[in-house]
């Protein structure tokens, strides 16, 4: 049977996400900032309820994460040869500005590196890293896609990110799968064999 998890983990990673949204709320374009505190909230349910008792052994998770992170630094390459910041402060007329630099700051190279470190951290089964799984399986991957779908038609045209936004679907849909059925599978395994029925 799995041990009750310690509560610090949670504790922090909430701490830390709350502070994320702050800061989003107060700074970025407000459609921006929204995507990314849901992304928090969804990111931290799903961490909670499937992975945080049970942090993910499988390998095959890890791996298909580590794709997906790669697959997202692809995106972001189109999303920045396109001017994503300048066109989202369009689309909304934003009364505030989101400068590239601090775009590739933040979201490319630090979120870059951040989705890497998780990853490794997932491999020794760290339950902090395994936050950053479910940040890209129902933040990064599947909402974000969604949201780059909706752009296009609000603006009526090509908006940064579309061509590679259906990668998001097919990326999130493979590591919901895989950590949802690991997840079963780890709680399968710590239920106590049912006593046998008695001989007659």
């Amino acid at each position: 049977m799995t041990k009750r998890p310690e509560p610090y983990s949670a504790a922090v990673m909430a701490v830390l996400a709350v502070g994320f949204c702050a800061w989003a709320l107060l700074t970025l374009p407000i459609q921006g900032a929204v995507i990314l505190t849901t992304a928090s909230v969804l990111a931290y349910t799903g961490w909670i309820a499937f992975s945080y008792r049970r942090p993910v052994k499988s390998r095959k998770a890890v791996a298909i994460y580590l794709c997906a992170v790669g697959f997202q630094l692809i995106h972001m390459a189109e999303e920045y040869t396109g001017g994503f910041p300048h066109e989202i402060v369009e689309l909304f007329d934003s009364p505030r500005d989101w400068p590239e630099r601090e775009f590739l700051l933040v979201f490319v190279f630090g979120f870059g590196a951040l989705y890497f470190f998780a990853g490794a951290g997932a491999l020794y089964r760290i339950r902090v890293s395994n936050f950053f799984l479910w940040w890209y399986a129902l933040g990064a991957g599947l909402l974000n896609g969604i949201s780059h779908f909706v752009f296009p038609i609000i603006k009526g045209g090509y908006f940064p990110g579309l061509y590679t936004a259906g990668g998001h679907f097919i990326m999130s849909a493979l590591l919901i799968y895989f950590l949802v059925k690991e997840s079963r599978q780890l709680a399968a395994a710590d239920r106590p064999a049912a006593d046998p029925l008695p001989v007659r």
